[in-house]
């Protein structure tokens, strides 16, 4: 069996007149991946974009559109129309969303206690709410506001405001689909 399945993101892939390396990340592939199965006589582009939990795909084969090329930029064409119609998720919007882990009932804002001993060696625990939110990729800023200072309930109230201002300086989409922005 002669099988392969080429992705356009990924660092190698073939494409019509061969192999040709990729250096980085290609935005003109985005989305965009090559299926070549020889045993079930398929040879296509498909396209495999995911938004709002679901994802879309939509194969555009070499004898349908009328050759490699041509079903390439179908699915192009189709991927730039799809992306236009059904935009990534900005970076507000992503770190807006509750995980199933968030006991605080706000995104991005915990409780936490800081153990410390005391000279007698007994344990203290300091409570404190945090509020933590990214800034640039693979980055993040966090404050902690403590209990003992402002109350349980001033301390989260702050923390909450604090993630506020911080989530609003957020710009662009999510990091994962930056590749997919039209320009």
């Amino acid at each position: 069996m002669n099988f392969h399945y080429h992705h356009g993101n990924l660092a190698s892939f073939q494409y019509i007149w061969g192999w040709i390396e990729v250096k980085k990340k290609s935005k003109v592939m985005y989305g965009i991946s090559r299926i070549d199965d020889d045993s079930h006589n398929t040879h296509a582009w498909r396209v495999s974009l995911r938004r709002n939990g679901k994802t879309h795909v939509k194969n555009f084969p070499d004898k349908k559109c009328g050759g490699k090329r041509k079903a390439l930029n179908q699915a192009k064409e189709y991927r730039d129309e799809f992306i236009a119609s059904n935009p990534p998720m900005t970076r507000q919007e992503f770190s807006s969303i509750k995980r199933r882990n968030n006991t605080s009932g706000v995104t991005g804002v915990c409780r936490f206690a800081t153990k410390t001993y005391l000279a007698d060696g007994t344990e203290r625990l300091y409570w404190s709410w945090e509020a933590s939110w990214p800034t640039t990729r693979g980055e993040s800023e966090s404050v902690r506001f403590s209990e003992k200072k402002y109350g349980a309930q001033e301390a989260f109230e702050k923390a909450v405001e604090a993630r506020e201002k911080g989530i609003k300086k957020l710009t662009g989409v999510f990091w994962a689909a930056e590749r997919g922005e039209l320009a």
